[in-house]
């Protein structure tokens, strides 16, 4: 027996909307960045691969 091949469906990847910041918050991110930099730099290279 042969088995069928499957259909493959195309997927859309879509980004979200970008988020309006305020001054006081884009501060609080950068400060807040050492924390997640780790994060940040394993997505980074997983990406990669």
């Amino acid at each position: 027996m042969t088995k069928k091949a499957k259909i493959a469906k195309e997927i859309e990847i879509k980004r979200p909307e970008r988020m309006k910041l305020s001054a006081e918050e884009s501060l609080k991110r950068m400060k807040d960045f050492d924390k997640r930099k780790e994060k940040f730099i394993a997505a980074i290279r997983k990406s990669k691969d």
